[in-house]
């Protein structure tokens, strides 16, 4: 393979590129590595969005297990990629373009991370040690806040300001809220920081993007690509990773792709059968990093996603958190759900217009059971309750899951 080939996929190849990719069951710290990013969202029906992509790919994994990949052994930290995210402690330096891009964006808006009230925070946070916005900072309200998305006390905005520059970093979270501390007491020992340029920053950046997609397009949404740079720069990014064989160029029946090698090479390679991934069911995240580009995965797989969490609930057509349900290599489902006291109650499911429910593919039922029972270990589950539309055998396949 030369730096700059480009190779042309069908949407079959596609399918089983981004299956194979992102489903080879592995330990927990291989998919992190592997994935290299994981969108943070609070919502949590059925899990956070990072225990509903690792579930997906790490066998025997339990709701709440990345808290301790993050907050004890370090294996991820909070940051900021396309949203809020989880990465790697030895990526932090590649975060320095967001770094100054956010602390920018603060000072225009009149909050200014180098200023004496901001160094006056550091330096009780410093001698405080991890603690939340509650316990930091000028705890009034100031009116001129009121009705803000963070809240009337400019503490708050401050320390948020100062999280978003990599002034200080999340040491860990009580309940939900960022207790904030000294980036050198949250980095491990030993994370890497080389003395990179702006331009090897962005281009990890790009390339993490990519990675954690699998396949994604350069014409994808800009909420998919939000990045510290413009999307001109972005593609002369690009184009030094691709000439440097970090990035291929990618062309599925007529629409362009960027992958990594690591990507492409699981397309290339067999799988054995501890990592096969076969006629297995997996339940997505609506944040999973294979969901990112809507638009990509309705050319790659004809399943057209729609996340509506925020949309009123007189205007959604599938529910409030619906996770998309993948059967091998093509979707099949989709379904809301909530689970609280032990018990999963699925609030609605939709079966993809191909799929009968009073007659179902050879397979699928068996593959859902072993899903749902998954699923339910994941979360701890004892107790369930269903819904209408399910059909006979699906229904079935639900109940047996129940241990």
């Amino acid at each position: 393979m030369t730096a700059q080939q480009r190779f042309t996929l069908t949407r079959a190849d596609a399918r089983r590129l981004l299956v194979r990719y992102h489903f080879q069951l592995a330990p927990l710290a291989t998919i992190i590595r592997r994935l290299g990013t994981i969108q943070f969202d609070p919502l949590a029906p059925v899990g956070t969005n990072p225990d509903l992509v690792l579930q997906a790919r790490v066998l025997g994994y339990r709701q709440g297990d990345w808290l301790h990949a993050a907050y004890r052994q370090r294996l991820l930290v909070d940051g900021w990629d396309k949203q809020a995210s989880l990465i790697q402690p030895e990526e932090w330096w590649a975060q320095v373009p967001f770094h100054r891009w956010f602390a920018r964006r603060w000072r225009h808006r009149g909050v200014d991370v180098d200023s004496p009230e901001a160094h006056a925070l550091i330096d009780q946070v410093e001698r405080h040690g991890p603690a939340t916005s509650l316990e930091l900072g000028d705890q009034r309200a100031d009116p001129a806040l009121r009705g803000s998305w963070y809240g009337p006390k400019r503490s708050r905005h401050l320390l948020k300001a100062l999280w978003d520059a990599g002034r200080l970093m999340t040491h860990h979270r009580v309940g939900g809220r960022h207790a904030y501390d000294l980036p050198e007491r949250v980095l491990p020992r030993g994370a890497s920081v080389p003395d990179a340029t702006q331009a090897d920053a962005l281009q990890r950046l790009v390339v993490r993007r990519v990675q954690a997609a699998g396949l994604l397009r350069p014409t994808a949404d800009a909420a998919v690509w939000l990045l510290p740079c413009s999307r001109a720069e972005r593609d002369r990014i690009a184009a030094r990773a691709i000439a440097r064989g970090e990035l291929i160029e990618l062309d599925v029946e007529g629409t362009g792709y960027w992958t990594t090698p690591a990507a492409l090479s699981a397309l290339e390679e067999g799988l054995d059968s501890a990592g096969s991934t076969g006629q297995g069911m997996r339940f997505l995240a609506p944040l999973d990093p294979l969901m990112w580009d809507r638009g990509g995965v309705a050319r790659v797989f004809g399943f057209d996603y729609v996340w509506e969490v925020y949309k009123p609930q007189a205007q959604r057509r599938w529910g409030y958190y619906v996770l998309p349900v993948l059967w091998g290599e093509r979707f099949i489902a989709r379904f809301d759900a909530k689970c609280q006291q032990g018990t999963l109650t699925l609030l609605a499911w939709h079966w993809e217009p191909d799929i009968l429910p009073a007659r179902l593919p050879e397979g699928l039922p068996e593959a859902l059971q072993q899903a749902a029972r998954d699923f339910l270990d994941y979360l701890g589950a004892t107790r369930l309750v269903l819904p209408r539309g399910l059909g006979r055998e699906a229904r079935r396949a639900w109940q047996r899951a129940v241990k």
